[in-house]
């Protein structure tokens, strides 16, 4: 996959924390902004979307407006034609990785869902014609969304979420993908009906990183607490693993992942991680490391790592935003 910064395609692909559309017409979503004409939506990228972004959306729009809106990569442009009874439009893949199985789905006022079109691979900048037929049917208002991924990413006029994301519950992060770690000594902290999706711990180093739910809201937790003897003192990579959450989706995902720690007038660490879906490889930008803690934000996406261990040889952390993780490492020579 094709590689970039930690989190840059997120700012031109899913800039999932600014909502920004217009409030007019049918729209039942949270405050927004931004220019429009008349029955007309230019749906900014991440319109309507909270950070928990991917569920269906009970906005609708009129007969007479338009849906223009990036989200999981996939500008899906949809519009109805009632002299034809007819939704059609465009779905073009953003983004420059590959985007897979991409359809479009219309929910109908009267209850009716048109589609999903036929699945689709996208090559980078690929736009292919999107056609849904709504003849002999009685409606009002119409709600679509485009899905990526087999999973389906979502994409719809959205709502605004709640604080730490959208409507979800921790049973549906089933843990559909097991992730089991490759080094010893650490074991998964993966139990959502206990309300914790996603966490990884190593007894030996008391190390442990990790999400809980309550609600709608994500907490993440870190231990142990920064302190001088947790101090990295070499320039060195802690290797090991990624799990996680993307917003859109329940599937838990995984990866390889890396913590680079530079020595110089300040002790900075960067961490990367491969295999995320449709980004390929990120990396954040450099963070100071203080007591062993080292915290910061890449891209509306708050990082956070602690060292551990005899000599400072494994590392955990999490990333919170659209991709809700845990990482960890041990040091190698």
């Amino acid at each position: 996959m094709k590689s970039s910064r930690l989190f840059l395609p997120l700012v031109a692909v899913l800039l999932a924390f600014s909502l920004v559309a217009c409030s007019q017409g049918r729209k039942s979503g949270g405050e927004m902004g931004g220019s429009e004409t008349p029955g007309e939506h230019v749906g900014m990228e991440g319109e309507g979307e909270g950070e928990g972004g991917g569920e269906e959306s009970a906005t609708q729009y009129g007969l007479d407006e338009t849906f223009d809106m990036v989200r999981a990569g996939a500008r899906l442009v949809l519009r109805y034609d009632a002299a034809t009874q007819t939704f059609t439009g465009t779905v073009e893949n953003t983004t420059g990785a590959t985007l897979q199985q991409v359809r479009v789905e219309v929910h109908l006022s009267n209850g009716v869902e048109l589609g999903p079109t036929t699945p689709q691979d996208l090559a980078p900048g690929q736009t292919i014609p999107v056609t849904l037929s709504a003849t002999g049917q009685v409606f009002d208002g119409w709600t679509p969304h485009a899905e990526v991924g087999p999973q389906g990413a979502e994409q719809g006029g959205g709502s605004e979420a709640g604080e730490g994301g959208g409507s979800e519950d921790p049973g549906e992060h089933s843990g559909s993908v097991t992730f089991v770690p490759k080094l010893g000594g650490w074991t998964t902290m993966n139990d959502p009906s206990l309300g914790i999706p996603v966490g990884i711990e190593h007894t030996g180093f008391g190390l442990s990183a990790g999400f809980t739910i309550s609600g709608n809201t994500w907490t993440p937790n870190i231990s142990p607490s920064a302190a001088p003897e947790h101090q990295p003192t070499v320039a060195a990579t802690w290797s090991g693993e990624w799990a996680g959450y993307l917003t859109t989706g329940p599937t838990l995902l995984s990866g390889d992942a890396r913590v680079t720690v530079t020595l110089g007038a300040m002790t900075e660490a960067v961490v990367a991680f491969d295999d995320v879906p449709v980004f390929g490889t990120f990396q954040s930008d450099k963070m100071p490391v203080v007591d062993g803690r080292f915290t910061g934000t890449s891209f509306q996406h708050e990082i956070t790592g602690q060292f551990g261990g005899p000599n400072q040889e494994g590392v955990v952390g999490y990333t919170d935003g659209l991709l809700r993780s845990v990482f960890y490492g041990q040091k190698t020579e």
